[in-house]
């Protein structure tokens, strides 16, 4: 990393390497949430529509689709106003520079470890595991690694998500060879 990338991940922000946010209880997921995700992927294996059969292949119940358990946690929105923001959201909350908001995903990785059941209280919470910047094409974007898991009532861990997310500085698109981040 150059010196310049160095300047960007403060002491303070180094510091939020580590952290954790509280458990945060997920909406339950209902026979209808299923119904409409059936729906809406055509995904209608009969594990997640009929209780005979999953008992049947050794399930003590219908367990939730994974795809369905992964979505959940991860679409919490905050309010319209932005001022009710998520205290599990650890990257709303990171000591950013000041224009650095252009947010993406540099990739992801989901981990599914056992069986959600139709009905459970979920409940999911995030972790930084590091945070660096790297010289890209044109800027210096700041990478965000975080590991979010989705525990079922047992506090046993159901599914792991690992993202990186990549924050660059607003850019101002312009014809004008000349804007640093025109394009």
């Amino acid at each position: 990393m150059s010196e310049g990338n160095d300047s960007l991940i403060t002491e303070e922000l180094r510091g939020w390497i580590g952290r954790t946010t509280p458990l945060r209880p997920l909406e339950v997921l209902t026979v209808s949430d299923i119904r409409r995700y059936v729906e809406a992927t055509g995904d209608a294996n009969p594990l997640w529509l009929d209780d005979e059969f999953a008992r049947s292949m050794g399930y003590h119940g219908r367990p939730l689709p994974p795809l369905l358990v992964g979505w959940v946690p991860f679409s919490i929105k905050e309010d319209k106003t932005g001022s009710d923001i998520d205290p599990t959201d650890l990257r709303r909350h990171l000591p950013l520079p000041k224009n650095y908001n252009n947010v993406r995903n540099a990739g992801a990785e989901f981990e599914w470890l056992q069986p959600a059941y139709l009905g459970e209280q979920l409940s999911f919470q995030m972790r930084i595991l590091d945070i660096v910047a790297r010289q890209g094409r044109t800027v210096v974007g700041i990478y965000v690694t975080r590991e979010e898991q989705v525990l079922n009532p047992k506090k046993e861990t159901v599914l792991v998500r690992r993202q990186t997310i990549v924050i660059f500085p607003e850019t101002k698109f312009s014809n004008d060879p000349k804007n640093e981040g025109g394009r």
